[in-house]
């Protein structure tokens, strides 16, 4: 079943497209003590400063010094997701990042972001994205395009049908 917020021959950039580009972080914390929150906390400053590292779980609870099934449970808790999944959106996210600008083969992106392959990668985009990596990228690399044009011609309104559309979240 694919998402309904894909980039697509014709479609408009969707918010959470942008919101990604910006670096925001679109999960909250939703239940737990303070406590617990403060440990999902410091796990998402963990992968976040080992984003380009492959990250296990044992890692993790190793270095907070806690059991990997009880951060397992805490996470899945207080996030509402479990963290191997959090994980997967998270490497998915720099993708998306990345991809406009990226002139490397894919499946050496796809082994950067810690996929085991080419196809891996392109599955888990396309499940989250609704599409590939590579429509991804060549539909980013038009928007930027007309940009770029509309925003060099003077006296020009800007290219409304790069307009971001309604916030919709892609979930991993």
């Amino acid at each position: 079943m694919s998402n309904p917020d894909f980039i697509a021959g014709h479609e408009a950039c969707p918010a959470w497209v942008a919101r990604i580009m910006a670096g925001e972080d679109a999960s909250l914390s939703r239940e737990g003590t303070a406590a617990q929150q403060e440990l999902v906390a410091n796990v998402k400053r963990y992968l976040a400063s080992h984003a380009t590292e492959r990250i296990r779980l044992v890692d993790i609870a190793h270095t907070l010094r806690i059991s990997p099934v009880y951060l397992t449970e805490v996470f899945r808790q207080v996030e509402g997701v479990p963290l191997y999944r959090y994980a997967l959106r998270k490497r998915l996210e720099r993708a998306i990042r990345l991809l406009p600008r990226n002139q490397a083969d894919l499946s050496a992106l796809a082994l950067d972001l810690d996929f085991a392959s080419h196809s891996h990668f392109t599955t888990a985009f396309r499940r989250a994205f609704g599409c590939t990596p590579a429509a991804f990228r060549e539909r980013a690399r038009q928007i930027c395009r007309n940009l770029t044009s509309s925003a060099s011609q003077p006296g020009e309104t800007p290219n409304r049908s790069v307009a971001l559309r309604p916030d919709r979240r892609a979930v991993a």
